[in-house]
């Protein structure tokens, strides 16, 4: 007993994972004192169970396990402080009455409290329906040791629950109090960014978001105005890297009848139609120097003269920016005016790419899922797990767009309510060598050369901003081949796209 006690206690000292080391600690617990089922139980301020790990002989999970053992025993632990050990419950005088030791049929029964500093957190739960007297003195002194031995643990399990339900409550409140129900995601990093959203939105400071393609800027740049005072006015978002120069300096600040070809009448620009709401300049790495000089003119004093006129007009818009480039850099190598750059970023948010918030992946998936399927009709679908810790292991260049895509392609596939891998053939494509054993050199090199095809067309892909022909041409490659190389990977350009 004293080995095992050492074994699970240098567990409790190596492994990470709390959940895994109380399952394996009350594993150890049954295997020693030969009970039937052992809990492990931790309780909330207001006596309600927060956090059970339950397991029976043959060492699986017990299902709904707080109904099937005696509440009345548990209760009496946590309210007097101390243990109980009994060998047949249905004829202990305090406990044969119980309705939960009569329908349970429970005989042997240890249950111990785990402490921690005066506080009674938990109880550890052995019991026997088949054998009276199951449990020795050796057994509970064991028992009891155990307890000790599991409390630091267990604090942490209980203390993580809480703060984990805690993070909940306030999430669901930030959502419900702010209009943030378009941005999925739980990531320390993407709850920082709303709390920073919640702070400046109803400011008129300037914006700069950066990341990757695909990261979300746009929605962030929309929960900003969303939540502003300027929300009842226009948000108006504007491609500057899809647009040539001279179209794009006509769309921000309109034209004058007669300033170019083709000009037959004045046109009010998006900067005077956004008038008291926001622009979002996405790409604005993409707008040229002459360009960036009327664009600094407008965020210094909101003056702007429309293309072909000398008339000076005023507009009152929040300016917010995206880029995913490195601005900075761009500065110095006198891409980019540095005035601008610092107007720009008075308050910068940097996107993370979906390859650095993993623990996002299972809750956009399930999101989209859900999303599409009611678009298209589809009912209820769920995911498998093969497909979930396939998502999970992919780095997804395209970023949260590239999931979006996957799983609407997804969704039009299935036939069934299961989503699995031969809907997401991305993913099925994906080499998995670590699986498959006694792949020939021919198989393993074939492999390797389509996973770098792949990846190749998908970062031409994802620096054209999903220009198949810019992308084509980067590559070295005609265009029908380029097309036929994404065909064959279901690669789709516009996950790509700003």
């Amino acid at each position: 007993m004293l080995q095992k006690l050492l074994q699970i206690g240098r567990q409790l000292l190596t492994e990470q994972d709390v959940d895994k080391v109380l399952s394996s600690a009350i594993d150890g617990a049954i295997d020693i004192t030969g009970a039937e089922r052992g809990l492990i139980l931790l309780f909330d301020l207001d006596g309600k169970v927060r956090f059970q790990t339950a397991r029976k002989l043959t060492r699986e999970d017990l299902q709904k396990p707080k109904y099937e053992i005696s509440r009345t025993i548990i209760q009496k632990v946590r309210t007097e402080k101390k243990p109980v050990y009994v060998k047949n419950a249905r004829e202990h005088p305090e406990f044969r009455a119980s309705e939960s030791v009569a329908e349970r049929k429970i005989l042997s029964v240890i249950c111990l409290p785990i402490r921690h500093q005066d506080e009674i957190f938990g109880a550890v739960y052995l019991d026997n329906r088949t054998v009276r007297g199951a449990f020795t003195e050796e057994h509970f002194e064991f028992a009891r040791q155990f307890a000790d031995f599991i409390s630091v643990t267990a604090h942490q399990a209980l203390e993580r629950t809480r703060l984990h339900s805690r993070i909940e409550a306030l999430e669901r409140e930030l959502r419900e109090r702010y209009h943030f129900e378009t941005v999925v995601g739980e990531h320390p990093a993407m709850l920082e960014i709303l709390n920073l959203v919640v702070q400046i939105a109803d400011t008129n400071a300037t914006v700069l978001i950066a990341g990757e393609t695909g990261t979300g800027k746009e929605l962030i740049a929309r929960a900003l105005h969303t939540n502003s005072r300027r929300k009842e006015q226009p948000f108006v978002p504007i491609n500057c890297g899809a647009l040539p120069e001279d179209l794009l300096e006509s769309e921000l600040f309109g034209h004058a009848r007669g300033a170019f070809t083709g000009a037959i009448e004045n046109k009010i620009g998006w900067f005077e139609r956004a008038d008291g709401g926001t622009v979002f300049l996405d790409e604005i790495s993409e707008m040229v120097p002459a360009l960036q000089v009327k664009m600094l003119r407008i965020l210094q004093s909101g003056e702007f003269a429309p293309v072909g006129s000398a008339q000076i007009r005023q507009c009152d818009v929040r300016v917010v920016a995206a880029t995913n480039k490195n601005l900075s850099h761009l500065v110095e190598d006198g891409a980019f005016r540095q005035d601008l750059f610092y107007r720009l970023n008075v308050i910068g948010i940097e996107m993370p790419p979906l390859r650095e918030r993993k623990s996002d992946i299972r809750l956009l998936s399930e999101h989209f899922v859900a999303q599409f399927a009611e678009q298209y009709n589809k009912g209820v679908l769920t995911i498998t797990e093969r497909v979930k810790n396939r998502l999970h292991s992919y780095d997804f260049p395209g970023n949260v767009r590239e999931l979006q895509n996957i799983m609407e392609r997804a969704v039009i596939l299935c036939k069934t309510d299961t989503i699995d891998l031969e809907h997401l053939p991305v993913l099925a494509s994906e080499p998995d060598f670590e699986r498959k054993e006694g792949v020939s050199f021919r198989e393993a090199k074939q492999q390797i050369l389509e996973k770098f095809e792949r990846e190749f067309v998908i970062d031409c892909l994802q620096k054209s901003n999903g220009n198949i022909s810019k992308a084509a041409k980067a590559a070295d490659m005609d265009f029908k081949n380029f097309h036929t190389k994404m065909k064959k990977y279901a690669i789709n350009p516009k996950q790509f796209g700003s």
